[in-house]
């Protein structure tokens, strides 16, 4: 649209121009007639023409010319004046006045017109001979008396004409007197004008300069945009590859979460179980108090059953061996002749023995219950083993049978004692009696010792079996543990794999997340290692304790039923184990407590981080989009900034084009306005054909102003410089023409006036030849010129002045923006610069973690390997006691053989417990006896009389090393960037007074 009404306006100015231009072309006959005479007069003033051959017509012609240039100035005749407005003065012009010697001139007009076609005809050939002589005659007088007129009206003008050239020259003085006040004044003006120049010259240098500046400036930060507009690219791509990290994550956060859950409801369920366990132990912990009083108190009375069962037995020797006496006895009495008191007390003692024999039966039954309760004992302990609440609820009804078994063992040992009281006082009171009877009683009392040795040693094999029970339930347990193991390292390879396949994934939330795993793995590990630490610590505990029990066994090798007791004792202290067990559990259950809330708190902090991360991403999600509408931004002003470009440069070549037509138009006025000023001087005005302006060239002409553009700027900056630049000129050139024309307005009232003046003075010397003086200087085109010339000057200044205002609006707005621009990219770096801030610490943490972890794997490790040297040194320590206890059954089936039954003090053989009642007895010798006894306690006698203990003994190098790795375990090599304390717990191992191994847990 712009374009358009500057093309427009183009148009409507050159029209403009067209009229003007055939306005200043068109001729004017009476002009062109009037400056050709004029011509002719001046060429030839005092010769007459050729062509004519009248004299009286040259004289004539001479006479008409004098009259026309009797001034020196050539009178336009005018038909009618015409009113014009200059600067509030007016100027009426009106009808030419009739003077009195316009009559006489249009008479001698008329003669000369008669002449002249006189003249014509004689020059044609034509040569008639005029019948009307009297009428040439008058009118030769008439000529004759006119010329006599006219001579004294010459003689009368020519008088005129001196007085003229006189007011001329005092007027010429005074031009020459106001010239050279008017030169004076204009060297001022253009002394001051110089230096206005030189100012302007020194502010275009400035302008120059900061232009120049302003280029770098420019190229600076296009540079800079440049970099920033790369730096966003960049920013962007890793935007996009950080969306895509953090929806992976987010997937992957999910799951996490879904796992997180459910490990919440495992850990929730674990609790309840952990309650219900704990409840369990309190329960069991209130029973195994109960039980282990009631055992201690039932050990009491075993031993005293014991001590009294072999009083029992040594009784029962003695019983036997006078049974023998007796039998002997009533084989010598039954030789001889029997009494009826004989026959009597006979069958008395028949039926003493009847009574004994039912006894005994009863004995063996009670003991045959003993032994059935016992290994419903040994079934509920094997159960124990599977299930928890079995194993309490077995307790509570083995507990109710020994109550029951201990108050008939009270009953039948009460009975057995009174019996054996009154056997005793029968066998005392009546020795001889009782010989016939002796042979049948006493093979009874020995199948009863002997059923009661069986049961004895069934005791023992089930103890025996129970025993490999364990250590197979151990194994079992072991081998559980390897199992758990193996799983476990089998996930952690398959976490390894999926680790692996998710590299790409954001390194940073992925890191936390492994680090989470690793974490939770490493907890999962050190609290399964230290269960299995406090196992094989249990299992080793109990192996020390069954050595001890072995070594007591072997001490108590003469002492079966001894063993019995220990055998109680043993159950009392694996009561006890199985409480150590619960507390530990427990204790391990708080551990995992804590660790849980660690965990929890880990993950509250992780989260925190996360959230964080995430607001973190969404304020450079932001900063991102306003990073990228603001370069839309910028690329939408740039192309807007081309494009108007492109439109200044299109309005600065229509402007230069203007600006050549208007320093044309210009330099046409000045040459004008010059003309008008050297008319005075010169007094002569040489019009060209037809435009009515005066064509005097001025010497001091202005030079011409032209305008350069080029056709490419460099920048936006170079492009508004020049418009500036441009646009100042054509600013010092519009002040400079308004000046020049004020000057030429004031030039042109002076003349005005003078010319005011001029005309009173003709007006007081002559009022005749006023009219004919009246001339007008200053012409009616040229005034119209001007005019339209200032019309166009102050048009086109108003729309350079709107081009200006527009074009400084535009650079502040770019200004502004650019201002915006170096704010935003500044903040853009800060943001860059906290990211990669944060990212660095984000990586010195992932860089800690990894070292963290790297080292709980060498921990792992280490512990691995140890625990691997404890199941070796256990395994050891397993065979070496299998040995012991094999040799422990071969000592004792070598005492049940030999030293079971004391001798006699008389040197009579012995009989063996295992022999048939109608067999003969067997010889044993005592000194061999004697030896292997005495090898046998070498070989087997307690260890450590003076203190040492056998796990502590330099004769035992396994245990040794046992108790090497476990204090290498106990006590890790410190490490001073460690993040966790050590996950070991310390065990401190103290041997008691009575030798025994006890467990401080700290």
């Amino acid at each position: 649209m712009a374009d358009e009404s500057r093309q427009n306006k183009l148009a409507s100015a050159k029209k403009m121009l067209k009229q003007f231009q055939q306005k200043s072309t068109a001729p004017t006959p009476s002009g062109g007639k009037k400056k050709k005479k004029t011509k002719e007069t001046n060429s030839h003033p005092d010769t007459p023409t050729s062509r004519s051959p009248d004299p009286i017509q040259a004289l004539l012609k001479g006479l008409v010319s004098d009259l026309h240039r009797s001034n020196g100035v050539s009178f336009p005749s005018l038909g009618t004046m015409k009113q014009t407005d200059y600067d509030g003065m007016k100027i009426s012009t009106g009808d030419s006045k009739s003077l009195s010697s316009t009559d006489s001139l249009r008479q001698l007009s008329e003669q000369l017109n008669g002449l002249v076609s006189q003249t014509n005809s004689y020059v044609n050939g034509e040569n008639v001979i005029s019948t009307t002589s009297p009428e040439l005659e008058s009118r030769f007088q008439e000529l004759a008396s006119a010329l006599d007129s006219s001579n004294l009206t010459n003689k009368q003008l020519s008088t005129k004409i001196e007085e003229l050239k006189q007011q001329n020259q005092e007027i010429g003085n005074q031009l020459d007197k106001e010239k050279k006040t008017f030169e004076q004044k204009f060297a001022k003006e253009q002394g001051a004008l110089r230096e206005q120049l030189q100012v302007h010259i020194q502010t275009i240098g400035i302008l120059v300069s900061e232009k120049s500046e302003l280029q770098t400036a420019l190229s600076y930060t296009q540079q800079a945009a440049r970099q920033k507009t790369a730096e966003s690219e960049d920013l962007s791509m890793r935007l996009q590859s950080v969306k895509q990290r953090v929806t992976e994550l987010e997937r992957t956060l999910s799951s996490v979460s879904t796992q997180q859950k459910q490990a919440e409801k495992l850990n929730k369920e674990l609790e309840k179980e952990r309650d219900n366990l704990r409840l369990e132990s309190l329960k069991i912990s209130k029973n195994t108090d109960e039980l282990k009083q009631q055992n201690s108190e039932l050990s009491e009375k075993l031993n005293a059953l014991i001590s009294e069962n072999a009083s029992m037995r040594l009784e029962v020797g003695d019983l036997h061996k006078r049974l023998e006496m007796a039998d002997l006895m009533i084989q010598q009495f039954s030789s001889q002749s029997g009494t009826p008191d004989a026959n009597q007390q006979l069958r008395m003692m028949q039926e003493e023995r009847d009574q004994l024999g039912a006894q005994l039966t009863q004995m063996s039954e009670s003991l045959q219950q003993l032994s059935a309760e016992r290994d419903q004992y040994v079934e509920k302990l094997r159960e124990e083993g599977a299930v928890w609440q079995e194993r309490v609820q077995q307790l509570s009804e083995q507990i109710q049978l020994l109550s029951q078994e201990k108050e008939s063992a009270r009953i039948e040992v009460d009975k057995l004692e009174t019996r054996v009281t009154e056997l005793l006082l029968a066998s005392a009171a009546e020795p001889t009696e009782t010989e016939p009877l002796a042979p049948a009683g006493p093979s009874e009392v020995e199948l009863a010792l002997r059923q009661e040795c069986e049961k004895l040693q069934q005791e023992l094999h089930s103890l025996q079996s129970r025993y490999q029970a364990q250590v197979q339930d151990n194994s079992q347990l072991s081998r559980l543990n390897q199992e758990q193991e193996e799983r476990l390292s089998e996930l952690e390879k398959t976490l390894q794999r999926q680790s692996d396949d998710n590299v790409d994934k954001q390194q940073i939330l992925e890191n936390m997340q492994s680090d989470k795993a690793t974490i939770s793995r490493a907890l999962t590990q050190n609290r399964q290692l230290k269960e299995h630490l406090a196992e094989l610590q249990n299992g080793f505990v109990k192996l020390t304790n069954e050595n001890l029990e072995l070594t007591n066994g072997l001490q108590g090798e003469q002492h079966v039923k001894k063993e019995l007791a220990k055998k109680l004792g043993q159950l009392q202290e694996s009561l006890g184990d199985f409480k150590e067990q619960l507390a530990a559990k427990g204790e391990e259950l708080q551990l995992l407590q804590s660790q849980r809330d660690e965990i929890s708190a880990h993950l509250q902090q992780y989260s925190a981080a996360y959230q964080q991360l995430a607001i973190e991403k969404e304020e450079i999600q932001r900063q991102y989009l306003l990073q990228a509408q603001l370069m839309d931004r910028l690329q939408h002003e740039e192309v807007q900034g081309k494009v108007s470009a492109e439109m200044h440069l299109k309005e600065l070549q229509q402007s230069r084009e203007n600006l050549e037509l208007l320093t044309k138009e210009n330099q046409e006025l000045r040459a004008q306005v010059l003309q008008i000023r050297s008319e005075p001087e010169s007094r002569v005005l040489s019009r060209i054909e037809g435009d009515g302006v005066e064509s005097d060239a001025y010497e001091g002409e202005t030079p011409r102003t032209t305008l350069v553009i080029p056709e490419d700027f460099e920048s936006r900056e170079e492009m508004m410089a020049f418009l500036n630049a441009a646009i100042s000129k054509l600013q010092g050139e519009r002040e400079e023409v308004e000046r020049y024309l004020g000057e030429q307005k004031r030039y042109c009232q002076d003349l005005l006036l003078q010319i005011s003046e001029l005309r009173r003075q003709q007006m007081s010397g002559s009022l005749h030849y006023s009219a004919d003086l009246s001339v007008e200087n200053v012409p009616r085109e040229v005034y119209d010129a001007l005019q339209s010339a200032m019309d166009k000057l102050q048009l086109r200044f108003t729309d350079l002045m709107q081009e200006r205002v527009e074009l400084k609006d535009r650079v502040e707005e770019l200004e502004h923006r650019c201002i915006q621009l170096s704010g935003e990219t500044d903040t853009i770096g800060e943001y860059i610069a906290l990211y990669q801030s944060q990212r660095a610490i984000l990586k010195q943490r992932h860089h800690e973690k990894e070292e963290y972890i790297s080292r709980l794997a060498q921990d792992k490790e280490e512990m691995k390997a140890k625990l691997l040297e404890l199941q070796v040194l256990v395994m050891r320590l397993v065979t070496e006691r299998n040995e012991w206890y094999g040799k422990f059954v071969e000592a004792t089936s070598s005492l049940r053989e030999v030293g079971a039954i004391e001798l006699p003090e008389n040197g009579e053989r012995p009989m063996e417990l295992g022999a048939p009642a109608n067999d003969t007895l067997e010889e044993v010798s005592l000194v061999e006896d004697s030896e292997q006894e005495k090898v046998e306690t070498e070989t087997y006698s307690f260890p450590y009389r003076d203190g040492s203990s056998p796990a502590t003994s330099s004769e035992d190098p396994t245990a040794k090393q046992i108790m090497q790795l476990l204090r290498e375990i106990q006590n890790p090599q410190e490490r001073p960037s460690s993040l966790l304390q050590n996950p070991c717990i310390p065990f401190f191992y103290r041997a008691d007074e009575h030798d025994e191994v006890r467990i401080l847990v700290v």
